[in-house]
């Protein structure tokens, strides 16, 4: 299972609204770019399923590249991306790029959205908190934490990213 906790994109999760009224980010549409760090301790949970119809050999070069990577690392990336108005007025940001996903969002201003992250696939269970504050219509910033947990393995990580707006239009970028 793979959960992409990434601000200020569509998405295709399951969507509840635990607060009383949900008010879209007082930000402009047009072309984005975000820069996230995410920083991962623990072992990566791989679906029993996944691992059945490996080979032995496979299994066993698998099981050496977890636990090569199983100490705590950091990974920064930056991507363009395009908001349009109808995402924003239809309160479409992508918390959870994966449809076994369901967010609940806690609390929702025009500055700032809380929520709540839980995925279940294949035996894999995920819980993450999520905050994003857009600081004025231009900037955007967010945190995220969460655990991962399934077939004996166990991983938390933390994330944080910043997001400029850089213009209206978003030229061919998605």
């Amino acid at each position: 299972m793979r959960a992409t906790f990434v601000g200020l994109l569509l998405f295709s999760t399951t969507t509840i609204w635990a607060a009383d009224k949900i008010q879209p980010l007082n930000v402009k549409p047009g072309l984005w770019e975000s820069t996230r760090t995410i920083k991962s301790a623990g072992e990566m949970p791989i679906p029993a399923e996944l691992l059945n119809r490996l080979t032995p050999e496979q299994r066993a070069r698998m099981e050496e590249r977890i636990k090569a990577h199983s100490a705590s690392h950091s990974t920064t990336a930056t991507e363009k991306h395009c908001v349009t108005k109808e995402d924003l007025e239809r309160d479409k940001l992508k918390l959870a790029e994966a449809k076994e996903c369901t967010t609940t969002v806690l609390n929702s201003t025009s500055t700032s959205v809380k929520a709540k992250l839980v995925c279940n696939q294949d035996g894999m269970h995920a819980t993450g908190t999520l905050e994003l504050v857009a600081a004025d219509p231009e900037h955007l910033n967010g945190s995220y934490h969460s655990t991962m947990n399934g077939n004996g393995r166990a991983m938390n990580m933390e994330g944080t990213w910043t997001s400029k707006w850089l213009g209206a239009s978003c030229g061919n970028v998605k």
